[in-house]
Order: C-alpha cells, then structure tokens, then sequence
C-alpha cells in the first residue's frame, strides 16, 4: 500500500504554484493618475504632434499602481505570473482599459503601456494574494481608480484658466484622502510658461485603505520625475519633466476636441495636384 500513497504525493510536488515565489516584499502602493490635458500640452511643446486624447477619455486617467517602500526606493521587474505582459489574458477587461487607462502617445500600441506597467510593477505586487495574476492586478487597479474620483473632488477648483495654489488642491482633495498625505506634480508649459497640473498620487495600505505617503524628506516627489514613455518612441524623444508645483499654477481646461482626425493630411502640392488632375471632369 506504500507505493499508493507515494505516487500520488510525488505527482503533486510536480504541479507548479502559480506564484509561490512571484513578486517582490513592498510595505504600500502608490497609486498615480495623470491630467492628459496636461501632459499632452506640454508634450506636444517638446515633440510637436507627439500626444493624443483618444476620443471618451475621463479627464484624469490612470498611470499606474506600484508597490514602494517606506525609504523611497521601490522594487521593479519582479518575477511574475507571466513575468512578461500577455494580452490575451486580459481581452474581458480591455474595453475598460482603454477608456481609463490610454496611451497618450499613439506611435505605439496602446498595449505596450499595459506591458510596461505589469512588467515592472504588476510583476512586483503578485507578492500580495490581491494581485497575483496579470488579470488580477489589472482589474483591482480599476477598482481603485473607481473608487477615488479625483475629477469630482477637483471640480471645486476647476478645471479653469485661473491660477490655484497647493492648499485648493489639498482642501479639494480631502472628501478622498480624508486628510492623508498624497503628493502632486506639475509640468511646465514651454510657450506660455504656465506650470500645469499634471499628475496625482494617492498611497494605500496593502488592503488597499488610503493612508499617507511619506514626505519628500523621504525621496520620493522625484521617484518619476518623467512620464516614461514606454509607449511613444522609445524613449528617444525629450519628455515634460514631472516637478513640485510652485506657489501658483493652472489646472488647465481640458481641450474642446481632443481627439485628432484619423484622415491623412493633404499637403498643398497635394491640393493642386488634385485640381489640376479634376479639371475638365
């Protein structure tokens, strides 16, 4: 009787555990959403034509959820379950994510912002049971940004051309951190040289509770001090600069068409061409 009870013990320590040893030890997560009306009217000011709203996008979006440390450092490109993206597990939530979480920079596919994201932090929070498939991380990232709406919170201040200062951004955002710490940055718009509200990070406890973050004694304002373009041109273009907003700044109005026209453009050799070719039909 020995040996049946042996096999099937040795035919279990065969099935792999999914994520026994996936991700990476993390004491919160900071969760960033970002002003695209922001980021694209300082990144077109650098590379003209570069960003794009796609047509239905909220007026803040979500840029990502990563696992940090009390120090300020954080853990990135953790082993996972893929460790590398795959679309397709994703495809029943990918409608969603396209309205929420865009790519703002359409040389690429909108599929390699999600990629970046998991690779390097989605890989990392499958430490936590929460998140640990790439559907699972995914999916509790929106439910996160469900649950705090920023445009709602901010819509006592804005969106307006008037000029705001840090403590309007704190008291608007308080019904949401209910007086927790959270951070903010600004970019900086090269024509008019107006800085502009450009991102929001709120952190959370592991069972995903708001708490505050750690100050910028800590080393954390300057943890993205660029939006990493994973998914316009490879990084070889210059990008705004993430930064501490100064005394006063703009949450800028978001644009009235934001959505650039799918039609190539007809250069004006193109025009006369055409005329010349249309004559006498």
């Amino acid at each position: 009787m020995k040996p049946l009870i042996l096999v099937p013990f040795l035919l279990l320590s065969f099935i792999p555990l999914s994520s026994a040893n996936d991700g990476a030890p993390f004491d919160y997560f900071m969760f960033t959403t970002i002003y695209p009306t922001a980021v694209c009217r300082a990144d077109d000011d650098s590379v003209p034509d570069s960003c794009e709203i796609p047509t239905g996008t909220p007026l803040w979006t979500i840029h990502g959820l990563w696992p940090n440390y009390e120090n300020g450092s954080y853990p990135q490109n953790c082993k996972g379950t893929p460790k590398h993206f795959d679309a397709d597990m994703i495809k029943s939530i990918a409608g969603k994510m396209r309205t929420v979480w865009p790519n703002l920079f359409p040389g690429k596919s909108i599929q390699s912002f999600w990629k970046h994201e998991y690779e390097k932090h989605g890989t990392c929070a499958q430490s936590d049971e929460l998140f640990d498939t790439e559907l699972l991380y995914f999916t509790e990232v929106m439910k996160v940004y469900d649950s705090i709406d920023i445009a709602t919170a901010m819509s006592s201040i804005g969106p307006s051309d008037k000029l705001i200062t840090k403590n309007d951004v704190l008291t608007a955002l308080t019904s949401v951190t209910g007086g927790n710490t959270f951070q903010f940055h600004c970019l900086k718009d090269k024509i008019t040289k107006q800085f502009l509200l450009g991102d929001i990070r709120i952190c959370l406890n592991k069972d995903l509770t708001i708490r505050s973050c750690p100050g910028p004694k800590d080393n954390v304002w300057n943890r993205v001090s660029r939006f990493e373009r994973s998914v316009g041109n490879g990084g070889h273009q210059p990008l705004p600069s993430y930064q501490p907003c100064p005394a006063e700044f703009v949450y800028l109005p978001p644009e009235k068409s934001s959505s650039k026209s799918s039609e190539p453009k007809t250069s004006l050799f193109g025009f006369v061409w055409n005329a010349i070719k249309n004559v006498g039909r």
